[in-house]
């Protein structure tokens, strides 16, 4: 007769639930509330109030009850309910302020977090291994204490987990069981920094509306590819009479860019460096731009091009000055709106793309007149900024007396040049037409000739490139400004996606210049003598010219040919921003009450929702205007899924929160639940009331060999002291029959817990025949067949 009981044939309907009625019924369900959330203690307080037995009883290891198994969910209620909470308030986006208080203590509310997840991802585990082995199924021992090792990462490659994987029970169950443990590891890894990265508010720049804006003006006529004299009044040929719309206009500006260029550190600590200011000032009509100059930007001594060449930018005037006025006007809408946006560190209006501010790139070489009977031929620099492709067919040359790469040009003779007017005791500039061919690239050439005393001429010949670059445009208007702030700007480059228009970090980047034709500037300028010359008008008060007077303010420790570039590259930006200078920011404006002021005023709400144009213009009117579009973002805290970390984030969290909702809806609809054995406590005492097993031989002082975790295990059925009921569970390892497993499997809704044998006899488990037999041993551990090594 075999030793394990005559449980029915699984075929036999299971025995029901028990009913509870009254307070036992109450109590069952708080107990099984209690026990789901870890709460063990409670569980025996309350016992001990209601004056319940508090002996260890018969239990039942898993129910079919359908509210007891959600009852037992509820350990992923709360960790479910903040990861989606955390989710959904990152997707939609939140602005919360400029400061928040107690933002430190975030951090213990996301460890907190993580500790909830990882205890829910443990029960999801343990429910899973519990399904198996309730089912009379076999799993390998490394996977019977996995949901307590999910916060190790070490348990990846771990003997337990490959002996999982290199074990003998079917494919699929190994398939299932490593993907379970695997994805619940690497979840409890990851969802404590998840949930801090979403929990915890970032400080950056939030969306804060948007609106196109249209400025009376055409494209080709703010900026046009062709400049000739007729553009400019002719007041602006002295400087007297300079007005902004001139394009030498703040010529000062240039002046305070080379004296700081000179000071900025004393000459005893310049040694071999140059320092040079970033930027200097300009004003327009309404806003504070930059005129931003950078040289000897070629560090590569044999590169083709000049070494020392200049390269400047600055933000377009008109559309400068489109920008604070939008930034004013969203300022005023702020006041008469229920938004969050009053708490803020800085505000920022940006007209990220479809503007073009001008930029310009200047390349001098020192030559020398011999008198007026120097008939050699005059050659220029080649294009600064040109590729090398732009270039072919050009007779480049190397055999000039310039110190770089040149082109010869024909259409200028060294006689003509000695005949500029002005004093030869100043600096004089004669502006030259340079080709296209060979000169692809150049806007205009440029001869300076300087101060001399007798027949040798000292000149500069001048290569200036100029061209319109699609450029990203930015105005602070902060809280402590109290009014719009200095204007900066970044190059917009959608190929290059530099920078995108969600990206509210890069959209206040410091200014970048670039010259890199035929890339960058898209839009080539041509310039004739005619304007050329408004850059170069007479100062009466100084009886000079502007160029003059610029080059009169020396750099230290460098040649004209240096400043000669800086003034160059730096009075044609400032003038070519110029152009359209008396171009307006158009249409009417959306306007509400406001109660306080008594008076209609800008639509805070309507601006910042971002639905729609808060300005209105005519249709007919508009058709050829510029229409820019402008995002307006506030500085502050608040969530968001700006860059990769929250959206892979939201990814890790999505997942845990999958694997909850699969869990609850496995519980609903089978009404299957257990809480028992899911700590290390209930695990050993399981295995004390097992029988020892001859395949766990020399293992009591720790476990080496892959092949120990191989092992097949499960929980079965066994017949109590007395031989009547199969009241006792057991933890079988080794092989065992099919038949008898599915024979003697766990049953629901029925109580376990009687012992299986007396006092002074071991039973030895031998799972090698079609039931599971008993073996005895004596009191010295000699086996009535032979001797085993314990």
């Amino acid at each position: 007769t075999s030793s394990w009981g005559t449980t029915a044939s699984i075929d036999k309907p299971l025995p029901s639930a028990p009913k509870h009625t009254g307070l036992q019924s109450y109590f069952a369900y708080a107990k099984a509330t209690l026990q789901s959330l870890g709460l063990n203690v409670f569980v025996y307080v309350l016992q001990h109030f209601l004056g319940i037995n508090l002996n260890e009883i018969p239990k039942k290891p898993f129910h079919r009850d359908r509210w007891l198994a959600l009852l037992r969910s509820m350990v992923h209620v709360l960790p479910f309910t903040i990861a989606m909470g955390e989710v959904i308030i990152n997707w939609r986006g939140y602005y919360v302020g400029a400061n928040i208080d107690g933002l430190n203590y975030m951090q213990f509310a996301a460890k907190l977090h993580e500790m909830a997840m990882q205890s829910s991802l443990a029960v999801i585990v343990f429910c899973y291994v519990r399904h198996v082995l309730f089912s009379g199924d076999a799993l390998p021992i490394g996977a019977l204490l996995s949901g307590l090792q999910l916060t190790q990462i070490s348990y990846l490659w771990s003997m337990e987990l490959w002996g999982i994987a290199s074990s003998k029970i079917p494919l699929r169950r190994r398939i299932g069981v490593m993907s379970m443990i695997i994805i619940a590891v690497l979840l409890a890894s990851t969802v404590g920094p998840s949930s801090a990265i979403l929990l915890i508010p970032n400080l950056s720049y939030w969306p804060a509306g948007s609106t196109h804006i249209w400025l009376n003006t055409t494209a080709a006529d703010l900026w046009p590819s062709r400049l000739d004299g007729s553009m400019v009044p002719s007041y602006c040929s002295q400087a007297a009479n300079v007005s902004s719309i001139c394009p030498a206009s703040e010529w000062h500006a240039l002046s305070d860019y080379l004296s700081l260029a000179s000071g900025i550190l004393p000459a005893a600590f310049l040694g071999p460096f140059t320092v040079s200011p970033y930027s200097v000032q300009l004003t327009g009509q309404g806003s504070l731009r930059q005129l931003i100059i950078q040289h000897h930007i070629y560090d590569n001594e044999t590169a083709p091009y000049d070494q020392g060449a200049a390269q400047a930018t600055t933000q377009h005037s008109a559309v400068a000055d489109a920008l604070s006025a939008t930034s004013s006007l969203w300022d005023i809408a702020l006041q008469n709106s229920h938004s969050p946006f009053f708490d803020q560190r800085d505000a920022v209006q940006s007209i990220v793309a479809g503007s073009f501010q001008p930029y310009t790139l200047a390349s001098c070489g020192a030559d020398v007149i011999e008198g007026e009977t120097d008939n050699r031929p005059v050659a220029f620099p080649i294009p600064p900024g040109s590729s090398w492709d732009m270039l072919q067919g050009a007779d480049i040359r190397t055999d000039t007396n310039l110190p770089m790469f040149a082109i010869e040009y024909a259409g200028l003779t060294r006689s003509e040049i000695l005949e500029t007017p002005g004093q030869k005791s100043n600096y004089r500039v004669k502006w030259v037409a340079l080709p296209e061919n060979p000169f692809n690239g150049s806007s205009i050439g440029a001869v300076i000739l300087q101060p001399t005393t007798n027949e040798t001429q000292g000149i500069l010949l001048c290569n200036v490139a100029a061209g319109w670059g699609s450029s990203s445009m930015n105005m602070s208007s902060s809280p402590a400004a109290s009014g719009t702030g200095l204007a900066s700007s970044s190059i917009y480059d959608p190929e290059t996606a530099l920078p995108q228009a969600d990206d509210y970090s890069r959209r206040i980047a410091d200014s970048v210049i670039t010259f890199d034709l035929p890339l960058f500037p898209q839009r080539k300028i041509n310039i004739s003598r005619e304007w050329a010359e408004y850059l170069n008008p007479l100062v009466p008060t100084l009886n000079m010219t502007v160029f003059n007077a610029l080059m009169s303010v020396k750099l230290i420790d460098h040649e004209d040919t240096t400043s000669a570039n800086i003034i160059l590259a730096g009075l044609l930006a400032n003038g070519l921003a110029r152009i359209g200078f008396n171009s307006q920011l158009q249409g009417e404006i959306r306007t509400a009450f406001h109660p306080t002021l008594n008076a209609s005023i800008p639509d805070g709400d309507y601006w910042f929702s971002g639905r729609r144009d808060v300005f209105t213009v005519d249709p007919a009117a508009s058709r050829d205007w510029v229409k820019l579009r402008v995002d307006s973002s506030v500085e502050g805290y608040g969530f968001g899924l700006e860059g990769i970390a929250p959206k892979l984030t939201v990814a890790v969290l999505l997942i845990y929160c999958a694997l909850v909702v699969g869990h609850v809806c496995y519980a609903a609809i089978s009404g299957v639940s257990s809480t028992s054995w899911d700590s290390i406590t209930e695990m050993v005492a399981l295995a004390v009331n097992s029988s020892p097993t001859i395949q766990l031989r020399n293992t009591c002082a720790g476990i080496t060999q892959m092949g120990v975790f191989q092992l097949p295990m499960r929980i079965l059925t066994r017949k109590d002291a007395m031989g009547e009921d199969e009241d006792h569970l057991e933890l079988i390892v080794g092989a065992v029959d099919e038949l008898v497993a599915k024979r003697c499997r766990v049953q629901e809704n029925h109580d376990y817990g009687t012992m299986h044998g007396s006092s002074g006899v071991v039973s030895i488990h031998d799972t090698s025949g079609s039931s599971c037999r008993s073996r005895r041993l004596d009191g010295d551990g000699t086996d009535l067949v032979g001797s085993l090594a314990l």
